[in-house]
């Protein structure tokens, strides 16, 4: 079964629809090193490499959200969550 999951497991039905797991845990302290892959300040028109930020304020969530690799779903998934969670949804 789980060699199954392994090779299908992971892929979108007929209609579009697929599994996905979310884990979340309150971040527990008030500021959170990373390198974000795309530009936080969506700007367009400019290149953009990637560069370490802190992202800092009270009450921080992680979300870590496992979906199929198909970026419809994905996008979905990711609006619905970040609507579900009372943020802004980026590039909207």
């Amino acid at each position: 079964m789980e060699a199954s999951w392994d090779t299908s497991g992971y892929t979108l039905d007929e209609h579009g629809d697929g599994p996905l797991a979310l884990f979340y845990e309150a971040a527990g302290r008030r500021s959170l090193s990373m390198t974000p892959q795309r530009d936080p300040y969506d700007r367009a028109g400019f290149p953009y490499e990637p560069y370490d930020i802190t992202v800092a304020g009270a009450g921080l969530h992680l979300f870590t959200l496992v979906t199929p690799d198909d970026s419809t779903f994905i996008r979905a998934a990711l609006d619905t969550l970040l609507l579900a969670a009372d943020t802004s949804v980026p590039g909207r």
